[in-house]
């Protein structure tokens, strides 16, 4: 189903964020892409509807202070159409015509995730469609609009005949016959409006027409004037629709020659009369052009915008009509010196575009430093007075990473060119987005970049946490980290950078390097006389990379190293999301001897039908079980449970998150295998832990 296939953004509003875990896991081992979000109030409720695109919200029927009219009085509010699902322990008839009465789509029983799992994908589907009718709606106005200016700027006379009747004509067409407005042609049959000794042949080529029978669409007719006088023209027939009746449109095309008069007409259309230089719309048209063809990868572009400083004051001593003098004479400076390579256009009152595709940055910035002391040096006759006056430059690179949106690149220029106008103007700059001014795309590609730099530099050092038995279990295990240096020296946290790292393929980049040092630490240690098990983590990415099994083989056999030595963690959400790869991944390294866990585990439906795939000889359980591990027996029942069925099957868990001594007490008592957690041992450097200290 398509709505499988499209990530569903789901607020779940409940007073236990285990809850939204259980459910989100359900739905993610049901196949559907899913990425919750979670509240316990209205407040929560009101800032996710606010700062987060949604299109599903769960709402627990049984919060004592928080209501369901109040959910979707919030949601209303929002502006949004986002879909209301409730959600109770007890749902009979009376409480299911309550909640739909009070906003909801449908109510399900908290205790039937069959039945939720249903509903979800009915009511993304239904959100989808509404959306995509919304779209096609505004897209069929935008046409129309369209059609409707074409015809009436055409030069051709057009009209749409209902019946033999007409129903509209162009401008063109009604000073053709000599009719003074639409009115006065409405409702004349066409028929009346040709010569009579040709009113037969008419009728019987609009039958024919009807049916599809013409050998041709056009029909050379003695057409009528209002005045009487007779004209010669060639109309073209073909059906259509208006107001979404059907109709037959006419069409008779102009005889005159314009096209001198058309190239006239497209140069005034694309150019500004002052300056001589191109306008703004076309500008704005070429610079959504260039910014199409540098998010597809093709080309980068580079904007620079250049404003005239202290206008007003320019203004108040020279005139409107010497403001025009300064405008074109600089507008001229500005393009004797861009090259023939840049788009010079004059863009607002008293600014500037200059937009050209980027082969040299640091040419770019020359160009744009050059620009305002070009303008300062330049002296301007208006009259009897000679002006000076400068300009401030800001320049925008449009790269693979900038917002789709060219207003926006505009808006950035415009920014970088006030801020420098405030300073004093006449210098240049170039702009840098703000955290909070990026797009994802342009985020996402600072962070690739700053994992490319560090990897090319060496700024990246694995650091390694281990894994402890607690049943007395032989050899040395650690968990593989990562520690990323940015260029002035601080550290970046995962949190910082994984997610980007997918978005962008660099996770990938960053998994290899872990292998390779996991590989090459265990042909250290293994020297001397150590055997040591390394656990690394892979991403979404290297799941779908089909050349990792091989590449680990072959570095593998290059070290002369047994494959038993690895197991690949793989994040059990992922697994459910991409089986087939995970699977093939799974059974590409286990013919050379490697191990697989299956990470965050445990939260799902069933989990360990995940098992029956992927064939994992750990299990690390979710973090979520951790919480408070101390004092909610709850989440020890669950990690007990977990630990009993895993070793009904054979598999070893690994519970994180060992913070203090009273966690790791409690652990003993729940059957658990491993133990991980910063109250052992932090991620260090070296490998230096003492296992037998347990």
């Amino acid at each position: 189903m398509e709505q499988q296939e499209k990530l569903i953004r789901l607020l779940i509003v409940d007073d236990g964020f285990h809850k939204a875990e259980q459910i989100t896991s359900s739905l993610r081992a049901a196949g559907i892409h899913v990425r919750a979000e979670f509240a316990e109030d209205d407040e929560g409720m009101c800032e996710m509807l606010e700062n987060k695109t949604l299109d599903l919200v769960l709402f627990s029927l049984d919060l004592p202070e928080f209501k369901l009219p109040q959910a979707h009085q919030l949601i209303q509010e929002c502006g949004r159409h986002v879909s209301l699902i409730a959600s109770g322990k007890q749902v009979n008839d009376a409480v299911r015509i309550a909640a739909i009465r009070n906003g909801a789509e449908d109510v399900v029983a908290v205790d039937n995730l069959d039945h939720l799992i249903h509903v979800v994908r009915r009511e993304a589907l239904n959100i989808d469609t509404w959306r995509r009718a919304k779209r096609l709606e505004r897209d069929f106005q935008e046409s129309e609009k369209r059609c409707q200016s074409l015809l009436a700027n055409s030069k051709d006379a057009v009209a749409y005949v209902h019946e033999g009747m007409h129903i509209f004509a162009n401008q063109a067409y009604m000073d053709l016959f000599g009719n003074a407005d639409l009115d006065e042609l409405e409702g004349t049959p066409i028929i009346d409006m040709v010569d009579p000794s040709q009113q037969n042949e008419v009728k019987t080529f609009l039958r024919q027409l009807s049916r599809n029978e013409n050998d041709s669409n056009e029909l050379e007719l003695q057409l009528i004037h209002s005045s009487g006088e007779k004209l010669s023209a060639m109309l073209e027939f073909s059906r259509a629709s208006y107001d979404g009746e059907p109709c037959t449109q006419i069409l008779i095309r102009s005889r005159a020659d314009t096209s001198e008069l058309e190239e006239q007409i497209n140069y005034l259309h694309q150019h500004d009369l002052v300056t001589g230089l191109y306008n703004r719309q076309h500008l704005m048209d070429e610079l959504k052009t260039a910014v199409t063809r540098a998010t597809n990868g093709e080309v980068q572009s580079a904007i620079v915008f250049i404003a005239i400083d202290n206008f007003q004051s320019v203004r108040e001593r020279v005139g409107i009509s010497g403001c025009d003098t300064l405008i074109a004479d600089i507008g001229k400076l500005i393009a004797d010196n861009a090259g023939d390579e840049r788009l010079i256009a004059r863009f607002g009152a008293h600014s500037y575009a200059c937009l050209g595709k980027l082969d040299d940055k640091q040419e770019t910035e020359a160009f744009a430093a050059k620009i305002p002391q070009l303008v300062e040096q330049h002296i301007v006759e208006i009259g009897q007075q000679s002006i000076s006056t400068t300009c401030s430059a800001s320049v925008v690179f449009i790269d693979e990473n900038s917002p789709a949106n060219p207003n926006e690149l505009i808006a950035r220029a415009e920014r970088t060119c006030e801020e420098l106008q405030e300073l004093g103007g006449n210098n240049s700059k170039i702009y840098i987005p703000k955290a909070g001014e990026m797009s994802q795309e342009e985020s996402d590609g600072i962070t690739a970049n700053v994992i490319k730099e560090a990897l090319n530099h060496n700024r990246i050092r694995g650091l390694y946490q281990p894994i402890v038995g607690i049943k007395a279990q032989e050899g040395e295990r650690y968990m593989s980290f990562l520690e990323i240096t940015s260029e002035d020296g601080q550290i970046i946290r995962p949190e910082d950078y994984q997610e980007a790292a997918e978005r962008t393929g660099t996770a990938k980049m960053l998994d290899r390097w872990k292998i390779l040092h996991a590989i090459k630490k265990i042909s250290e240690t293994g020297g001397r006389g150590r055997k040591i098990d390394f656990f690394v983590p892979l991403s979404s990415d290297s799941l779908q990379d089909p050349g990792l099994a091989q590449w680990v083989a072959d570095n593998l056999t290059k070290s002369k190293i047994d494959g038993a030595q690895l197991i690949f963690m793989i994040n059990e959400a992922h697994a459910v999301n991409q089986l087939k790869a995970a699977k093939t991944l799974c059974k590409g390294l286990q013919q050379f001897h490697c191990h697989f866990a299956l990470d965050e585990f445990g939260t799902g439906l069933n989990p360990f039908q995940l098992v029956k795939h992927v064939e994992a000889e750990y299990v690390r359980i979710n973090h979520v079980y951790m919480d408070n591990l101390a004092q909610n027996e709850e989440n020890q029942q669950s990690i007990r449970e977990l630990a009993y069925q895993a070793m009904d099957l054979e598999i070893n868990t690994i519970t994180p998150g060992v913070t203090d001594a009273a966690v790791l007490s409690i652990l003993w008592t729940l059957n658990v295998d491993y133990v991980q957690g910063d109250f052992l041992q932090t991620p260090q450097k070296e490998l230096e832990y003492d296992f037998s200290s347990m």
